[in-house]
């Protein structure tokens, strides 16, 4: 199964080549970077380290699948293959990665103005039965979740597309889409075990985001956990910088392995 083959290939080529995981240490800290402003109280320096974290994420992720792909096939994963990759791909990786914000914010805002309308006929349902009216409400809700998740899902591999297959910009989302149309059950429960384990790794980041609001962990959680935010950050860092190694190095290995089904199935026609 390609799945399990994928994180099977992710584990192997870790395992081989810890230099993985100094770039996904580059990521776990800049994912932390967010509560800079918390910690020496700059809104307005936590404001441009995370502007800048964003123009600097293509080049990190263009330099973390290309030395991912190099683990898996066995050949040179080294920094100096990171810079090389990250550097050759990084104006289109960032070009993209703005691409697929506008398409998410788009989708986001297109169905969130329908929600809206909706909401409108749920004020007057609300009027003759209440229970219709809150069930149209969730309907509504989940519709637009749903909407954003599933453009999500079949733009993902833009990034894999621009360095994997040497793809532009419009033609990595016509590949991805291309790929997850003709692979819509395998991408869709990879996508789902991805995402939750994944999320696994980020539980500190999101105790950290608790404890940054009015409503702390224990207001979610059934214990106090006492965790002050100067042990949490760390802890994030290196649970993330784990957490995006392992499972970038899986979604690489699983892009590899669909490209590679779909160049037999083209064979054997």
């Amino acid at each position: 199964m390609v799945i399990v083959s994928a994180f099977k290939d992710g584990f192997t080529a870790l395992r081989a080549n810890p230099i993985l995981f100094v770039a996904g240490l580059l990521v776990g800290a800049g994912s932390q970077l967010q509560y800079v402003d918390h910690l020496i109280e700059s809104p307005y320096l936590s404001a441009g380290v995370s502007l800048a974290w964003l123009i600097v994420f293509p080049f990190v992720i263009g330099g973390f699948i290309g030395t991912a792909r190099a683990a898996i096939d066995g050949t040179d994963a080294s920094l100096t293959h990171f810079f090389t990759v990250a550097r050759t791909h990084y104006l289109r990786l960032l070009l993209a990665t703005v691409v697929f914000v506008l398409l998410v914010f788009g989708t986001a805002i297109g169905f969130g103005l329908l929600g809206f309308i909706l909401g409108i006929g749920t004020i007057a349902l609300a009027a003759i039965h209440e229970m219709a009216a809150f069930a149209a409400g969730v309907i509504s809700v989940l519709i637009w979740l749903v909407s954003i998740l599933v453009v999500i899902m079949f733009v993902q591999f833009y990034d894999t597309a621009i360095v994997i297959e040497n793809a532009s910009v419009t033609d990595a989302f016509r590949r991805s889409i291309g790929l997850v149309r003709s692979n819509l059950r395998s991408v869709t429960g990879f996508s789902v075990a991805w995402l939750v384990l994944l999320n696994v790794f980020f539980i500190p980041e999101y105790l950290v985001q608790l404890t940054m609001t009015d409503a702390g962990p224990a207001d979610v959680l059934p214990i106090e956990l006492g965790i002050p935010i100067g042990v949490l950050l760390p802890i994030g860092i290196v649970l993330s910088a784990v957490g995006f190694a392992y499972f970038y190095t899986v979604y690489t290995a699983y892009y590899m392995r669909l490209i590679a089904a779909s160049t037999d199935t083209l064979d054997s026609v």
